[in-house]
């Protein structure tokens, strides 16, 4: 068991060593930064969609305060663009809840 968290530990400082390294020059023109493909601690965010819930109402949270206090229009009215976006993470990270159930539920039958 032991023999094992050194690989894991190796391969954990590979990741944030490519990922430094495609932040640093992923606008350089010619910079050869791997196979294109998207970096492992980034790609897997996406596996987790009670964070992309929890962002969401993060976000939502200033709007609802606003329209409880009921502040004036011009300020409601700055809280639209937000607002798409928080109920659009919601509704993603809803909708791969859903799909993450079916496909567990197909690979039981």
């Amino acid at each position: 068991m032991k023999d094992n968290e050194p690989n894991k530990k190796n391969e954990f400082e590979k990741q944030l060593n490519d990922l430094k390294e495609w932040e640093e020059n992923q606008y350089n023109p010619g910079y050869y930064i791997g196979t294109g493909k998207i970096p492992e601690p980034i790609k897997g965010v996406g596996k987790y969609p009670f964070i992309q819930i929890i962002i969401g109402l993060i976000i939502l949270i200033p709007i609802i305060i606003a329209i409880i206090d009921e502040t004036d229009v011009l300020n409601i009215i700055s809280f639209i663009i937000p607002a798409i976006i928080g109920l659009s993470l919601i509704c993603g990270g809803i909708i791969k809840l859903i799909n993450m159930k079916k496909s567990q539920i197909n690979k039981k039958m």
